[in-house]
């Protein structure tokens, strides 16, 4: 007599965010989540709160929408202060690559320049004596640099001008001729050739490099706002980004392993008789725990 073969399946944890089932004294249970959801890498988790674009995978999972529980925060002046030291070495790392790369187009220019004018030496003749040789290279790819922000800005801030004067004013399309409509109408957008003469040739070269001078020093002035600009909304959202990350290892996730039922009875508790507060973690033993930046950057909003 056989006896019929009973095939055993063994069903490993593996994590939902990268899918890999190494680690496993790493997988938590946080959430309501079940099957190939259930599990995941705590570090993997902390990168996900950290990275998340509108915030709310910080304090709830985005499939089950539960509200993770935090662990008992205890108050440790020195893990704040190395978390702190380790945000501000972060930033500055970030500050220090872009200067960098900035520092490294405008070098690159500068040698471009030099070997161009190798022969000729027309861009070091505009400079005093006093300017080094490659000093001279170097302040004018700089101010080319910020002249080309600058006009790149310029034509942004144009098109977005001209793009809403459109809209609002149904300003029709000329066709066969590139037509810039001044005003509310394009008549007469084909009258007019306005052929000069050949004689007056060399006066509006002259016209064209005074209007290019005006426009690249305008541009200059404009590039370094611009910059400004650029890099500090940069700065703000890496600074964010990395402020969070600090959080995310300080509010640890708790781990619901082996306790779905006392997950099932958080859960429902909430429902019934906990109204939820987006201002406020809930934690086990401590429902009043409130998640306060130890870094002072006001733009940074934790919970959103």
């Amino acid at each position: 007599m056989t006896q019929p073969l009973v095939s055993t399946i063994t069903l490993s944890k593996s994590c939902r965010i990268c899918l890999d089932n190494d680690d496993q004294n790493d997988l938590i249970r946080p959430c309501l989540c079940s099957g190939g959801s259930a599990y995941v890498h705590r570090k993997c988790l902390n990168s996900w709160r950290s990275m998340n674009r509108n915030g709310r995978g910080f304090k709830s999972c985005e499939v089950c929408q539960f509200e993770f529980v935090i662990e008992p925060v205890i108050d440790d002046p020195s893990a704040d202060k190395k978390r702190l030291i380790i945000y501000r070495l972060l930033v500055s790392r970030d500050i220090t690559l872009i200067i960098l790369l900035i520092q490294a187009f405008i070098f690159g220019l500068a040698f471009l320049m030099q070997g161009a004018d190798k022969q000729d030496r027309k861009i070091q003749n505009l400079y005093p004596d006093s300017f080094t040789y490659f000093g001279t290279y170097y302040l004018s790819s700089l101010i080319i640099f910020f002249a080309l922000v600058g006009f790149f800005g310029l034509i942004g801030y144009c098109c977005g001008l001209m793009k809403n004067d459109n809209h609002n004013n149904n300003n029709c399309n000329c066709t066969g001729v590139q037509c810039f409509c001044v005003g509310t109408s394009c008549n007469n957008c084909d009258s007019g050739s306005g052929g000069g003469g050949g004689s007056g040739g060399e006066g509006i070269l002259v016209v064209i490099l005074i209007i290019v001078v005006i426009f690249a020093i305008i541009g200059v002035f404009v590039g370094v706002i611009l910059s400004i600009m650029i890099v500090k909304s940069i700065m703000e959202r890496h600074a964010k980004r990395l402020w969070l990350r600090q959080e995310a290892k300080k509010y640890i996730v708790k781990d619901f392993e082996g306790q779905l039922d006392q997950l099932r009875q958080i859960s429902s508790q909430r429902q019934i008789t906990i109204p939820r507060n987006p201002t406020r973690f809930n934690t086990v033993g401590n429902n009043t725990n409130k998640i306060m930046p130890s870094a002072p950057l006001p733009s940074v909003s934790v919970i959103t």
